[in-house]
């Protein structure tokens, strides 16, 4: 992997920017200005600096960018104190002088060397040091830290007072030539007491000379946080903070080049992956936009949506994949109500069915709950689960709009909606997929027929029921190789098992709807009897031929005129004709031997076989000739099969039951004996089935 795609694959990290390298807003100018600024008041007696902003609009990045001003010459010494070291107000004050004592003394010990040692005698006299350590200290800074506290019961006599231990730090800082900056982040984030507490502090030590406090905080939490017994909090801070900065929130354009860099560096790993541009400007103002308000929302959206766009971006709609994890993300709770109206959200309703009075009172109740966020369900509805707009508008998708959904893998389709939120694909979506495989070769007959060998013959038949959902996009290309390769394996599909009471479970039926929906394709008649006839040429056995001069013609019941009348009529001469000259060259494979028989029974006014027949094709003509009855009784969800033969057009390609029970016999003699004569022979014995 080259260090460009490394730096594609990089996770986005919700950390603070560390330099102006970083500064992709461009607030480095202005964080130097400010910084300069900072400089140039007078610290002598102290100064309280506050970079202001909401939660997430980038107030650390900002005074990182203002260290690189202080950075230059006369350079400035910063310290940081983390507030969260500190568990409680009665130790705050203590462990704030042990710790910037500290610091000095890891800056540079020869200059700070005695204002640290009187820090640390300070804490000293606040607090005994059993009290005021919170955490182990660690590092270089933790080291300094233990050694000045270990010398504290050395100066914590009686008769030395906090007062002299204080002028002794004040003349200390009034000897250096350049102030220290001590930086306080993050205080928002603390509990309302710690709050108070923090300030208390600034307040108590901001007549330091020469130290200059530069404290980060959104000032509408520390102003209701410092508000009490009816004085404001924003009086408060106007006593303390000296000079504030307020960090503006990103401009619009440039939040959203961010979000789109951000969202470009995490799906550069995921491979064949791409975007409907006709959706997803709609998509992302109406859903993604409004709920972005600073950079920390960018950097969080893409970091909790990388792990999913990972696993399922080259499996669902990138659209539909992106605008439901900002969902997710920023509105975790309307996320979880989704979940659990699937069904709402996915079922189609052709236009003279009932509205669901169920559905609408789910809907109803969506809307009510997060009344808040009713423009952005609306705009859910509208741009990726269209079917639900029946519940707030007059409008209404019916079911052939599921294949066009289902081939876009938009989660308008309940196969992806409940991919994405279950993480699991069902039984449908998998085949599903293996439709989408043959789909891509469709126009290549040798890798077709490659591709479907590879698949389990009980797969079959439901891969190729999922290609008439890519009709929109079949081409002219794919009809000749197609058709003869998907005709050619109408053998090889196995009936359906366990098939309900209207689940006809037939192989020809499921190939011949892609057939006919190719063909379609071509809109002028001898266009298509030219590709009729291509076809023909590459059919192996005569069953196929048979269904699909059928499916192309004029027989009753069966066919849907693609071609002339003299056309069909000359197909289907020219294939009597054939098999009268020519005996099926793998008989076993003649999944429909009854018919085409009874096609030249019919043309020619006789019984085409006889006893001596092919004893595979006999049976072959017996097993095609055989169905399945269904019935059910009141009351009950058992299903009963009986197994039935067509016996009397059986008998008529034989010419009489006398010469069906010697080809009977001539089967099991050169085949040995299975299921199928067993069944002939008890019709041959006179058994005949009841009628339901």
């Amino acid at each position: 992997m080259s260090d460009a795609e490394k730096a594609h694959d990089k996770p986005p990290i919700d950390a603070p920017i560390k330099s102006s390298a970083d500064d992709d807003l461009g607030r480095a100018p202005v964080a130097h200005d400010f910084a300069e600024s900072v400089r140039e008041l007078d610290a002598s007696e102290g100064l309280v600096v506050g970079v202001l902003g909401p939660w997430g609009h980038g107030k650390s990045s900002f005074i990182n960018l203002m260290r690189e001003q202080f950075e230059q010459e006369p350079k400035l010494t910063v310290i940081d104190f983390n507030p969260w070291m500190f568990s409680g107000s009665n130790q705050l004050v203590n462990f704030f002088f042990t710790e910037i004592g500290a610091e000095l003394n890891v800056k540079n010990k020869s200059k700070f060397g005695q204002a640290a040692d009187w820090l640390a005698k300070y804490a000293g006299i606040l607090k005994p040091v059993s009290q005021f350590i919170p955490v182990p200290f660690a590092g270089a800074v933790g080291e300094a830290a233990a050694g000045a506290v270990s010398g504290l019961a050395e100066t914590t006599d009686a008769d030395r007072s906090a007062k002299k231990v204080r002028e002794k730090i004040t003349e200390e800082l009034l000897a250096l030539t350049e102030p220290i900056v001590v930086v306080i982040d993050d205080i928002d984030r603390l509990t309302t007491p710690e709050i108070r507490e923090i300030f208390k502090l600034v307040r108590l030590t901001a007549s330091f000379p020469n130290i200059v406090y530069v404290l980060a905080f959104d000032r509408a939490r520390v102003e209701q946080a410092l508000t009490e017994d009816g004085v404001p909090g924003r009086a408060y801070l106007e006593k303390i903070v000296q000079l504030s900065f307020d960090v503006p929130q990103a401009p619009e354009m440039l939040l959203r080049s961010q979000v789109f860099a951000e969202l470009n560096r995490v799906l550069a790993p995921v491979a064949d992956i791409e975007i409907d541009e006709d959706r997803w400007g709609d998509a992302y103002f109406e859903i993604i936009d409004p709920l972005l308000s600073n950079m920390r929302d960018v950097t969080r959206y893409a970091i909790s949506s990388r792990s999913t766009i990972k696993s399922l971006g080259a499996e669902i709609d990138l659209v539909d994949l992106l605008a439901m994890e900002a969902v997710r993300v920023f509105r975790p709770d309307l996320m979880q109500r989704l979940a659990k109206l699937r069904t709402e959200l996915t079922k189609t309703r052709d236009y003279s069915s009932r509205k669901d009075d169920y559905a609408q009172k789910a809907v109803d109740a969506l809307l009510s709950d997060f009344a808040q966020d009713a423009s952005l369900i609306r705009a859910l509805f509208n741009r990726l689960f269209p079917v639900a707009l029946q519940y707030v508008e007059n409008n209404s998708y019916g079911s052939e709009w599921r294949a066009t959904w289902r081939t876009a893998h938009r989660m308008a389709h309940a196969d992806y909606l409940n991919l994405y939120f279950d993480r699991v694909a069902p039984d449908a979506l998998v085949a599903f997929r293996k439709s989408e495989g043959a789909f891509a070769v469709l126009d290549d007959a040798e890798t077709l027929k490659a591709y479907l060998l590879a698949l389990e013959p009980d797969q079959l038949d439901t891969i190729l029921e999922g290609l008439t959902a890519y009709e929109r996009r079949f081409t002219t290309e794919m009809i000749v190789p197609a058709s003869t390769t998907l005709l050619n394996f109408i053998d090889r599909i196995p009936e359906k098992k366990n098939a309900g009471m209207f689940d006809l479970g037939r192989p020809e039926v499921t190939v011949r709807r892609v057939v006919l929906r190719l063909l379609r394709k071509v809109e002028d008649e001898t266009a298509r009897e030219a590709l009729v006839a291509e076809i023909l040429t590459g059919i192996e056995t005569y069953s196929s031929q048979l269904d699909f001069i059928h499916s192309v013609g004029y027989r009753e019941g069966a066919g849907h005129k693609l071609v002339s009348e003299a056309f069909a009529q000359r197909l289907q001469d020219e294939f009597v004709s054939g098999l009268e000259r020519d005996a099926p060259a793998e008989p076993d494979r003649e999944w429909d031997a009854w018919r085409i028989y009874d096609a030249v029974r019919d043309a020619v006014g006789k019984a085409p076989l006889t006893a001596a027949s092919d004893p595979v094709l006999i049976r072959s003509v017996l097993r095609s000739a055989k169905s399945t009855s269904l019935s059910q009784s009141m009351g009950s969800r058992k299903v009963r099969t009986e197994d039935r033969l067509a016996w009397d057009l059986v008998v008529e390609l034989f010419g009489s039951e006398n010469t069906v029970k010697k080809a009977v016999a001539n089967v099991r003699k050169q085949l040995g004996n299975d299921g199928i004569l067993q069944l002939a022979d008890r019709y041959l014995e006179g058994w005949r089935p009841e009628r339901f």
